[in-house]
């Protein structure tokens, strides 16, 4: 059975939403943040989370994982293939949601919260924002064309919600 390891806040939020959408049997492996247990070392030495256990597969990047699910386990509409119209859009915002959004945001988050306050304020702090800013520009562009990242309800969605 899929093993998922998630702690509150985190994007393995991301990989249980798919797995609900997609009506897949899991196993949720609840972990703290900053004390990670002995099997999530063992699926995932860098203690990141989300990470999941499949049989023998182990990964812990969200996007990758969401990719992989839908590819072995959720048949369209959730992940378009290439001969749809709209593939182009849904992998564009599969991926967006993650490397130009989520990731920009962890390191803004961490200077805020775990900084001292004299320091939370800086130019990189500053320009993280910026660049957020854009993406959401993109993101409100697409949802201009339509309700959904690709037509209709699927993984980009969930990766940029």
């Amino acid at each position: 059975m899929l093993q998922i390891f998630h702690a509150p806040r985190t994007r393995s939020f991301r990989v249980l939403w798919l797995a609900e959408e997609i009506g897949l049997p899991y196993e949720i492996k609840r972990e703290t943040l900053g004390k990670p247990s002995a099997e999530l070392l063992a699926a995932n030495p860098s203690r990141k989370l989300p990470a999941i256990r499949d049989g023998k597969t182990a990964m812990s990047e969200s996007t990758a994982i969401m990719h992989y699910l839908t590819q072995k386990y959720g048949p369209p509409p959730l992940a378009l293939t290439p001969a749809q119209d709209r593939y182009a859009d849904y992998l564009q915002f599969l991926i967006l949601g993650e490397a130009s959004m989520a990731a920009q945001l962890n390191l803004v988050m961490r200077t805020l919260f775990m900084t001292p306050h004299d320091q939370k304020q800086n130019f990189t702090v500053d320009a993280t924002k910026t660049i957020f800013r854009l993406r959401l520009k993109d993101v409100e562009a697409q949802l201009n064309k339509g309700e959904y990242m690709a037509g209709e309800f699927s993984a980009a969605d969930i990766s940029v919600g």
